[in-house]
């Protein structure tokens, strides 16, 4: 005697005949953009923006950071997940600066990670 089964069944016994997993799915890792963790506005302490300015980061992500000289200040962006950062901001003709930001928020082990993005303004003085 042969047993005809509906589809829908036959598909959810093959996926889980003999697995001995529970029926949750398993965990398929996303292609995540990394989120802004941080936006740092730097200006001078004679007003405007700062030409010439390297961001290094050091600690929970490391390198450098993109920035722009805007009008009235020089703006970073700085992708990257929940910790803490050092930052090290440097330009010709300024002293420089360095100081640490503590971004929270999730790094869940399926899925993509959330941060809360930290504001940070920044004020250097020429040398």
């Amino acid at each position: 005697m042969r047993r005809v089964f509906p589809a829908g069944v036959a598909v959810l016994l093959s996926l889980n005949a003999g697995c001995g997993h529970s029926a949750q799915p398993e965990c398929v890792a996303l292609p995540c953009a990394l989120p802004v963790a941080i936006g740092v506005s730097v200006t001078s302490s004679k007003g405007g923006p700062v030409p010439g300015l390297t961001l290094t980061l050091s600690g929970a992500e490391s390198g450098s950071a993109q920035c722009d000289v805007g009008d009235s200040a020089t703006s970073c962006t700085v992708p990257g997940v929940s910790g803490t950062y050092g930052l090290q901001l440097s330009a010709p003709g300024f002293q420089g600066k360095t100081l640490s930001v503590v971004v929270p928020g999730t790094s869940p082990a399926c899925g993509c990670p959330t941060v809360d993005t930290q504001q940070v303004s920044v004020v250097l003085e020429p040398t």
